[in-house]
Formats: structure tokens, sequence, C-alpha cells
């Protein structure tokens, strides 16, 4: 039964079984429960408190749990034991080795509790009303969960900042629960937040499925270029360069061409930085860039710029990239700071600073080089992250003719580009004419990143000459005309330039390098020795402790101390970075020692394994 419209509740500390109608203290249960809401979060605090909650109809469970629900809806939680139901729902959405839950909800919070004893790192609810999270604090006292550190909210606003936030958290794989009655009640909204919620897990699926496929391959390159790296710059040295001047950023998009006869006029006015795919096209029309961004490490990247010369461009590029890229001409070398522990380690060791955005395409990293540089104006060229028209990338790209070259009569080059369209899995989303073009999943995750990016109030305004491409919130769609109208600023540029140009790497850097490196290779030495004996330590205890033979003590203290020193090691993420993720290395929580001692020794095959290819490479690597 459901308290009576209107009805003054009783005094009490909470609801209480009885005659069978629950009776709560509402205001003081939402005073004190607000108390805590404060305490961590005072805006959300002062959003609650200007906000009416939401009518809910309250009843206690036979199990002497509340339970509620709007006005003849679906109840929030079971009508006989919230609590079970709870820690059911929260086993299963943290069964793969997920660290965060994503609460598609709050209701009364026994979702929340739930995954707090499961273990999460970090809980991120999301509540599409503040009313609603209101009505749930008069309901039960929740100030110990409230005050937990590890809970998080986000109420209102567009869901999509659930990427954003997700980011911020630090998860790295996130669980994904929603209160069923919470989404009929805003069926849009909580649809909205699920749809983003999938999208950052499928970026996170695909760094996995990336560095699976890819892994070695970056360590591999990152041993090859340790020579270029020591006398590379750190973009640190760019920041703020070209304050007060417009960029234009060239990627490979088909609407590129239409930007391309206006470049020479734009070059005048603008810095020009342009990605790896779009060099062929821009040399076309006889003007070299100022910038050039080259990120990806694989070969097939290096052939976009492998037969073009560009030596008047700075190179901005990674410390993983296809080693082949170091020895292009150029008036300097930038490394934007690797994503990967070795390259981080070696960049480190030669004194390079500094780090660019990185969304999974070099279009992100070349806007974000531009931002960095103070350019207060980014207009972006080909960044169509779609296929208007049902082209895939501009006529002069090495896609495209690659395409024309290799077509043949029974099977034109226009055949291998519409085999892309239809590989890719394409749907319709908006365009920024108002209408929809073609795109995929991959290129939306491109575009999240810049929607987030662009949602920062630091963020440099940012506009698209790419009418047919996929519309980014927070990116204006802009006339090219607009840009032409912008004063002449290349003699102030060009100054900027010869200023970048005139730095030379200090002789001291190379040796530092090499000391450096040493001392690496000792540690991951160190690890991989550590790892091997507790390795071989884990299987004797499980092989003991099938056998029954008693005592696991000294085995354990060994584990203890190879746990001591790979974890206080400087070379920790190096050795670590090659390993399949723990959720897939341990699969499911032990339940017992047996399968505990089994899994421990699953991990430290993995560090092993990991160290010593680190080691192999790096030895093949160093000059003799």
């Amino acid at each position: 039964m459901s308290p009576p419209a209107g009805a003054e509740p009783a005094p009490g500390s909470g609801p209480r079984a009885g005659s069978g109608l629950p009776v709560w203290d509402r205001a003081a249960l939402l005073a004190a429960n607000l108390e805590a809401v404060g305490a961590r979060f005072p805006g959300l605090a002062r959003i609650l408190e200007a906000s009416p909650a939401e009518g809910l109809e309250a009843d206690l469970t036979p199990s002497g749990d509340p339970t509620a629900r709007l006005a003849g809806g679906p109840w929030l939680h079971s009508t006989r034991s919230p609590r079970a139901e709870a820690r059911r729902l929260a086993s299963a959405c943290l069964s793969r080795g997920e660290d965060c839950a994503v609460l598609l909800g709050f209701g009364l919070g026994y979702q929340a509790e739930a995954c707090l004893e499961a273990g999460a790192e970090r809980i991120l609810v999301v509540e599409a009303e503040a009313g609603m999270l209101k009505a749930a604090l008069g309901l039960r006292d929740l100030s110990a969960l409230l005050g937990d550190e590890r809970l998080g909210f986000m109420v209102g606003g567009e869901p999509e900042a659930l990427i954003g936030a997700l980011e911020l958290s630090g998860a790295a794989k996130a669980g994904i629960l929603a209160l069923r009655a919470a989404e009929q009640y805003r069926e849009d909204w909580y649809g909205r937040a699920a749809a983003a919620a999938r999208r950052w897990l499928a970026k996170t699926s695909i760094n996995e499925n990336t560095l699976r496929r890819f892994g070695r391959l970056w360590v591999r390159n990152l041993a090859r270029s340790i020579g270029h790296i020591a006398e590379a710059r750190g973009v640190s040295e760019l920041e703020g360069a070209f304050a007060g001047i417009p960029a234009l950023v060239l990627a490979a998009g088909p609407s590129l061409d239409l930007v391309l006869p206006h470049v020479r006029e734009i070059s005048r006015r603008a810095l020009i930085v342009c990605v790896d795919t779009a060099l062929r096209s821009i040399l076309r029309v006889g003007i070299e860039p100022d910038f050039l961004v080259v990120v990806d490490p694989q070969y097939w990247n290096w052939r976009h710029v492998a037969d073009l010369e560009s030596p008047g461009s700075f190179l901005v590029s990674e410390s993983a990239a296809w080693p082949a890229v170091f020895r292009r001409r150029s008036r300097s070398l930038f490394l934007g700071g690797s994503l990967f522990p070795l390259g981080r380690a070696i960049e480190s060791l030669s004194g390079i600073r500094g780090s660019l955005g990185a969304g999974g395409s070099v279009a992100t990293s070349a806007w974000d080089l531009a931002r960095l540089m103070g350019c207060p104006e980014i207009w972006m060229a080909g960044l169509d992250l779609g296929f208007p028209g049902g082209s895939t990338h501009a006529g002069a790209s090495l896609f495209e003719q690659r395409s024309l070259a290799t077509g043949r009569r029974l099977r034109p080059g226009s055949t291998s580009l519409a085999a892309a369209l239809l590989d890719s899995r394409c749907f319709k989303a908006a365009s920024n004419e108002g209408g929809e073009v073609l795109t995929d999943e991959r290129m939306s995750l491109y575009a999240w990143w810049f929607e987030s990016r662009l949602a920062r109030s630091d963020s440099p305004t940012t506009f698209s000459l790419c009418p047919g491409g996929l519309a980014i919130p927070g990116m204006i769609c802009g006339p090219v005309e607009e840009l032409l109208a912008r004063p002449v600023l290349r003699p102030r540029i060009d100054q900027s330039l010869d200023c970048l140009a005139l730095w030379q790497a200090p002789a001291s850097a190379e040796g530092k390098g090499e000391e450096g490196l040493v001392s690496l290779l000792a540690a991951l030495e160190a690890i991989a020795r550590a790892a091997e004996t507790a390795h071989a330590a884990a299987r004797e205890a499980a092989a003991r402790n099938a056998a029954g033979l008693g005592d696991l003590g000294d085995l354990l203290e060994l584990l203890d101390r190879s746990d001591a020193l790979i974890l206080a090691s400087a070379a920790k993420d190096v050795a670590g970075f090659l390993m399949p993720p723990m959720s897939r290395l341990l699969a499911r929580r032990a339940r017992d020692l047996k399968e505990s001692l089994e899994q421990s020794a699953a991990v430290y095959a993995s560090v092993a394994e990991s160290a010593r290819y680190h080691l192999e490479v790096l030895g093949e690597g160093r000059p003799a």
C-alpha cells in the first residue's frame, strides 16, 4: 500500500513495518542525505535543494526494505527483497572484470550499494531528473553510500556528456546497469545515455583489440627509432608559439577537394597543419604545409608519405611511428608524447616533454596540435567523418589513387570504393547541411572525441569546411569565404617558424638517453626474473595444495616479495604493456586457493613474457 496522498509524515528516522502502512519522516531523511551530498558535491546539493521532488509512492517489502514507484508506474525495485535483487544485478554487471559500474537511474540506491559490495572501484550514477534523486533521498538513510569516494553522479543535461564523464573517471572497463522503471520514465534520455556508454565501451574494446593486434609492432618500431627519438624535440616547445593566428587543418576526406583551390590564399592568412593522408593533395597545388602530422605506427600509413617530399615542413610524430618516418627531410622533428609505456620511458630519458590528444585518428592529434600552439580559430578541411555523395577520400589521396590504379575493365576502381562502403556497416547521421550522411561506428568515435574536447571552456573556436560531412556538436559549419576574409599574417607566421628552426638539440642528449636505456634494460631484466620465479612458485604452491601437502607459507611469502619488487620497479608499466587485459587473464573471481594460485601463475607468466620481449627487441635495436 502507499501513503495517502497529501498525508503528513509521522515522526521517525525511517520506514517501519506494523499495520502495513509504511511511515517515513521524509524531511529528516532528506535533510541528512542532502548534507552528505553537499559534503562531496556542493553543486549537486544546490541543484537538488532547488528542485521539486518527484511524487514517489513508497511501500515496505517483506524483507523490511522500502521500494517505490512513480504514480501508477512500475516499481523501481523488487517488491519482495530489493537488496537481494540488487546483489544479483550487480554481480552480473561486474562479472567480466569491470572496474566501473554505470547505473542508469539511481532508484533508492540499492544497486549502487550492491556494486560497492561487489568490489567496483568506481560507480557513476546517471540520473535524468534531479527531482527523482531528491525523492529517493527522502526514503532511505543513504549517508554512508553518499559519503563513499567511489560514488559519482551525472544528473540532467545532455546524456551524451556521459562519454566525457567516463573519460574523466579513469575507468578502464565499465558495466552498464539500467533501472528499467527509470528507463520507461524518460525512455529517450536514458536510451541516449545507454548509447553513449556503449560508444565509450566500443572505444575501450577497440583499444584492447588494437593492442592485441599491433602491440608488438609498436614495441619494435620504438626500439628501432631510439636514436631519432634522442634527437627530437617535445611538442611542449610549441605551446603558444602561434597565439592569435588561425590554423587550417587538412584531413583527407572528400570535401578536401572543395578547399584545395583556396589553400594558397588561405596560407597567407593561416598556419597550415596537414595530416599524412592529405599531404599528396596539398603538394599537388604547390603548397608545403607548415606542420605535417604522422602518428600511425603501421607500414601502410607510412606509404601515404613515402614518395613525397616536404623538406620545408616541421614533422610532428609519435615515437612508435613507422621508423622510416624519422628519416624524412624536415625542418625539425617534434614528438607528441607517446601513447605507449616504452615510448614514454624513452622520451623521459631523452628529456622530451609534452603530449597531444589522441582520439584514434591523426586528425584529432592535428587539431590538438593547433590548440596547443595557441591558435584561437581552427578550421577543419576534409574532416567529413562520413561518405558524402558516396565518396570515401579526397581525389589525390593514396586510397583513391590506389583504387583507380588497380582497377580493370571487369572490376573498375569504383567497385573497390563501393566495397569500402558496404564493408564498413554504415548508418545515416545528421550532416552539416542539415540532411543526412553515411558514416560508421569508427568515424562516430572520432566525432565524439571532438565533441567532448569542444565542450571544454578553454577549447578554441572550431569551424568545419565540410558542408556534407558529419555534424559535430560544438563545431561550426562555416564558409571558406569567412576564412579568406581574415587578415594576411604570413610574414608573422614565417618569422615564428624560422625561430623554431634555429633550435639545436643539446650535445648531451644522446648520452643521457643511452645511460637511461641501460637502467631500463636492467629493470626489465629484474622484473622478468622476479616474474619467472613467482610463476614457478605459484605452480608449485598449486601442486602442493592439490596434493594436500600442508603449509604453503614459504611459497606465499616468495610471491609477496616478487609482487613488491615488480610493483616498485620504474619499468613496471613497460613490462605490463603487452599483457592481455586482466579481465581475460582472470576470467572470473577465484573461488578457492587452487584457482587463485592458477590465476596468479598465468599473470606472472604474462608479465615475464612481456618483459622478455621488450628486452629482446631493445637489445636488437641498440647501436653496436
